[in-house]
């Protein structure tokens, strides 16, 4: 009986292991280089205002004078928690090409910008009472909360940040 040898053809399971894994390296340092930070600003900022606003929310409970400041820069987002005492936390936040407005006991979507006030020079400053709830905003002038804050990120209602009158922060728009 006459046995065939067939010489070896294909690839090891080895050698398409490395290949995928050197396709999927190469694939992933092109797409960050063809999508930009401005892209991410707006969730980042997002997130990092709901954080700190949470943090001041829970900070408020049982103490007076604490303080929740939101502050653009030119290209940058100053986050600022403050007690009667002194700064608690800060967090800076890369903000290029990104518009903030805010409105004061509003609760329409951000997709509608009316009574609304662009935070370019001004500041939201979100002022807690021993409860954890908000007791005042303030953009310019100090207003009673007696609604919803809502602060709009790029008039996206997705990426908007609502506090309700209990000082709880969410994402989205002000639904009461």
């Amino acid at each position: 009986m006459k046995c065939l040898i067939f010489p070896a053809r294909g690839f090891t399971v080895i050698e398409i292991v490395v290949a995928i894994a050197i396709v999927g390296i190469l694939s992933a340092l092109a797409i960050s280089r063809l999508t930009g930070s401005d892209t991410y600003d707006p969730a980042i900022a997002r997130d990092q205002i709901i954080s700190l606003s949470r943090s001041a929310q829970q900070k408020a409970i049982g103490r007076s004078g604490v303080e929740l400041t939101i502050q653009p820069g030119s290209e940058s987002l100053a986050i600022t928690l403050i007690d009667d005492v002194s700064q608690v936390q800060t967090s800076l936040v890369d903000l290029q090409s990104v518009t903030l407005a805010a409105g004061i006991n509003q609760t329409a979507s951000c997709a509608d910008n009316t009574g609304l006030t662009a935070l370019a020079p001004a500041a939201l400053v979100l002022s807690f009472d021993r409860l954890g709830d908000l007791q005042q905003a303030n953009v310019g002038s100090d207003i009673t909360v007696t609604g919803s804050v809502r602060l709009c990120i790029d008039s996206n209602p997705a990426m908007s940040v609502c506090w309700s009158s209990a000082g709880f922060a969410y994402p989205g728009d002000c639904v009461e």
